[in-house]
């Protein structure tokens, strides 16, 4: 860890850490006690015409009762404000003039007054900081006016963002101990400070056996104790000040909290327990830390900063000052990738506590650290930090040659030992610092979830008990976007090549035109027609066709891995030469308008066909796919090519692999196939959401069938809206087979052998939808009895086994769903390029394990407004033409509903 790290400092307008380090080499160290009790340490050092002087006075934040929590700080700004012989600025005046420098800070366990003049002033820097020390003038009026000046920097604080959430981890974290207060106090209690207060905090605490003077540089060592025994003669010991301090107890809960502030940039902190700085494990730790978050080598760097490019900025540290401390790992980031980032730290101290680090890390560590402390004794102020750290807050000076030492003995399997002992999850503190309009969406028993479950699946994998995923993600020079998964349980392999499209780029006038344009692509290219491509595809006994849905559109294949390279290649050429040959343009035509008159036969996806249309007055999501026969007809080849021009583009593009292949060949396959594409600059226009209903909109058809088809919608949420795990949650405990929805209606009152609920969210909101179907004399019972169950689940929270059993269902269902190789591979696909983030698969368990009570029935009132939904009936009693349609019949629906 590096120098300035180990302890919390506060010097004039900013809060430092100070470490220092051991190294092996001798030092000419003369270490002696006077008679009143002063510990004096000098160092000569004639490398250099300069020394440096600095008191080091056992006192800090955690020594102060709780009414003066911070008066050690106010303290600290009172010293050079003048004394019996200086008037206020002459002090700095006469460092000045010997072309010196002087300052302190306050720590929890130290206050510090530095010096460093030109060698020649040693005995005028001395006469400052003995005066300073022992005959400040304490004056009433600069008292006032420095209190003042600390008011302002405990403003200043408040609007740093890097200080609010180092103060929010350590409040949560200490709940005892007096490390969870600030040093520098607050408003309250600085204001309440008074001259008696601050001459009897001086009385008690800076007396001489609570003191240690150390001097670095360019002296005599016998003559400068001479001069340091003349300057503190008459100085007189008390009584041992020190009481012990609360101790912290152990935390068994993960604490912390999600801080809305005025800024910018998200900022994300966990902190960890670990021991204080002299105890043995405090070595590991330290190299643990480098391993993990410092430098660009480390692990966090690499995987979150440049792999994933979730982060702007990620490290971490150990905070061992004289009691027990923390590790800490910080982060700024986008809130978008909150969840993700947390995901990916965990699963990495999990591997580094099953895996430990590997030979090449632990060399580079332990010599960064061994550098650092090297570099922090370029200066005699460094050296003088150091000698003065290592005896107030270990007690022994010998610590910093048994430092190095205990460094370089540190093995891999310390480190694994002290990553599994120290970085537990569920003794963890988490806060995140978020801007103001993104707070509202960002739940910290959410971000928790995360933490718990990220490091569940990743001690399971580690331990060998399920396989890891090994993800590998990269972006091409052109935009590219790869996401590679190994998985060697069978001989496939399956790959999605997805672009934004679907119907969301499609108006009235093409509607249908996304799905044309998929279908063609393996029509025929450049160098293979259509019939050439389907027998290219059967000899490799594999599937391989355009998709085209609401969002998207793109092209996906599965094969056996043996043929990967001929099947990959055969789908590059698809994507970058898809030729739309004018004759296969009219074939497949036909099949279209064949299967959109099909679709009107299929009574529950009619009535469903309907419902959207009517729900989606506006958005393009109320078009079916297929579109419509009157677009469809109308399209041209040149349409179709310009389509598939405009989405077709590299910086779009996202492929996915997963399966029985190589990482690093399917890599280097992607560069020789697409590396040659170039960035084009194409802006998609994005439609505007829906406007949510006002009223009850219905819609129908009267048909001859033998069930009437009841499909009822309410305008739902996003894909990337937290309310979406709510309300999947909501739909499961209405549609299971153990279901209210079920049970109530068919179960119980036979109206139907089909009923189901469902929550679609969208890149913009989707659809909560509702199905049932039921025989014709039947239908008013089944709306009455679908807006029954409607009601109550909006009026009350649902019980604690209904909550548990949908969570278990949901979860249970995604997991199974996701076996087969072209399931991940769509999974990864979609979620990379809708920006949920490639690993979204693996926090989605966590989301719905998060879901309260609670939160289902505020998504309950949010979202089915029973005053406002599109209702569509399909069959013999039907909703026709001009049958109570619109939101200017709503009263008539209300009554015919009994809402």
């Amino acid at each position: 860890m590096k120098f300035m790290r180990r302890v919390f400092v506060v010097a004039a307008v900013m809060v430092a850490v100070v470490a220092a380090r051991g190294v092996a080499a001798e030092r000419d160290i003369l270490k002696t006690t006077l008679e009143n009790g002063l510990t004096v340490i000098l160092e000569e050092d004639h490398s250099a015409p300069v020394v440096a002087i600095q008191m080091w006075v056992r006192v800090g934040g955690a020594d102060e009762r709780d009414e003066e929590a911070g008066i050690a700080h106010v303290f600290e700004h009172m010293l050079f404000k003048g004394t019996a012989r200086r008037k206020v600025g002459d002090i700095a005046k006469e460092v000045e003039a010997a072309g010196g420098a002087i300052n302190a800070y306050t720590s929890y366990d130290n206050t510090v007054y530095h010096l460093v003049v030109a060698s020649r002033y040693f005995s005028t820097g001395l006469d400052i900081i003995s005066d300073a020390i022992r005959h400040s003038a304490f004056d009433p009026v600069e008292l006032e006016k420095e209190l003042k000046v600390v008011l302002e920097e405990i403003r200043m604080n408040e609007d740093r963002p890097e200080r609010r959430l180092y103060m929010s981890v350590l409040r949560n974290a200490y709940t005892r101990h007096p490390y969870g207060r600030p040093v520098i106090g607050s408003r309250e209690t600085v204001l309440s400070f008074t001259r008696a207060q601050i001459l009897e905090f001086f009385a008690r605490w800076y007396v001489p056996n609570n003191m240690t003077l150390v001097v670095v540089g360019d002296f005599d060592k016998e003559a400068a104790l001479d001069e340091v025994k003349r300057a503190f003669a008459d100085a007189r010991p008390g009584p041992d000040p020190h009481r012990p301090r609360p101790e912290e107890p152990e935390q068994r809960l993960v604490r912390g909290e999600v801080i809305a502030a005025p800024v910018a940039e998200t900022r994300l902190a966990l902190a960890f327990h670990i021991p204080e700085l002299s105890h043995p494990d405090t070595y590991a730790v330290d190299v643990l830390s480098g391993v993990l978050g410092q430098g660009a080598t480390s692990r966090l760097y690499r995987r979150l900063k440049i792999n994933d490019e979730l982060v702007h900025s990620i490290s971490s540290y150990a905070m061992t000052p004289k009691e027990p401390g923390l590790f800490f790992i910080t982060a700024s980031l986008e809130s978008k990738n909150l969840e993700r980032t947390i995901w990916a730290v965990i699963e990495e101290t999990e591997r580094l506590a099953a895996e430990g680090p590997s030979p090449d890390e632990l060399a580079r560590v332990k010599l960064n650290l061994e550098s650092d402390f090297i570099y922090s004794r370029e200066t005699m102020e460094g050296k003088a930090s150091q000698l003065g750290y290592y005896e107030t807050i270990s007690g022994d000076l010998a610590f910093e040659r048994r430092y190095i030492e205990g460094i370089r003995a540190v093995t891999a399997d310390d480190v694994k030992k002290a990553a599994a002992t120290y970085l537990d999850v569920q003794k963890m503190t988490l806060s995140a610092l978020v801007p103001d309009a993104e707070a509202a969406d960002i739940r910290h028993e959410h971000l928790v979830e995360t933490a718990r479950s990220a490091a569940y699946e990743a001690r399971m994998a580690f331990s060998g008990e399920v396989e890891a995923d090994e993800i590998r993600k990269i972006t091409l020079e052109n935009g590219i976007t790869l996401i590679v998964k190994e998985v060697h349980t069978n001989p496939t392999v399956a790959f999605y090549l997805t672009f934004p499209g679907g119907l969301r780029f499609e108006t009235p006038e093409n509607n249908g035109i996304s799905a044309f344009a998929a279908s063609m692509l393996t029509r025929g290219t450049a160098t293979w027609s259509r019939r050439a491509l389907a027998r290219e595809i059967e000899s490799m006994a594999g599937g391989l066709g355009g998709f085209s849905g609401r969002n998207s559109i793109g092209l996906s294949g599965k094969f056996l891995s043996r043929f990967f390279d001929r099947a990959f290649e055969l789908a590059a050429d698809m994507v970058k030469n898809a030729s739309f040959p004018a004759d296969e343009v009219e074939k497949l035509r036909a099949d279209i308008l064949a299967d959109i008159k099909r679709q009107k036969d299929y009574l529950p996806g009619y009535t469903f066909k309907l419902l959207y249309r009517e729900l989606y007055r506006e958005h393009p999501y109320g078009m079916p796919r297929t579109g419509v026969e009157e677009t469809v007809s109308k399209i041209t080849r040149d349409e179709l090519i310009a389509f598939y021009t405009r989405h077709f583009v590299p910086e779009k593009m996202v492929i996915s692999v997963v399966g029985d292949v190589n990482a690093s060949h399917v890599i280097e396959k992607v560069k020789e196939l697409y590396g040659g594409l170039e960035r084009r600059a194409v802006a998609l226009k994005e439609p505007a959401p829906e406007r949510r209903p006002m009223g009850i909109r219905r819609t129908g058809e009267i048909r001859e069938a033998a069930q009437t088809n009841i499909g009822i919608g309410f305008l739902g949420t996003t894909i990337r809206d937290d309310d979406r795990f709510a309300l999947e949650v909501l739909t499961e405990i209405l549609s299971s087979q153990g279901g209210r929805l079920f049970v109530e209606l068919r179960d119980k009152r036979s109206l139907a052998y089909s009923v189901s609920a469902f929550s679609r969210p969208g890149v913009e909101p989707g659809m909560i939808g509702v199905y049932i179907g039921c025989a014709p004399e039947k239908k008013d019972a089944a709306i009455e009895g679908i807006l029954e169950q409607l009601r109550k689940v909006t009026a009350e929270k649902v019980s604690p086994e209904e909550l548990r059993r949908a969570k278990s269902a949901l979860i249970g269902a995604f997991e199974v769903g996701l076996q087969e190789v072209s399931s991940q591979a769509s999974e990864l696909a979609n979620d990379e390029l809708f920006g949920l983030g490639y690993d979204f698969y693996k926090r989605y368990p966590a989301r719905i394990e998060a879901v309260t009570a609670d939160d289902v029935l505020r998504a309950a009132r949010k979202y089915l407004t029973l005053d406002a939904y599109t209702i569509s009936v399909v069959g013999p009693n039907g909703y026709g033409d001009g049958e109570e349609e619109g939101e200017k019949k709503q009263e008539e629906s209300k009554k015919t509903h009994r809402l």
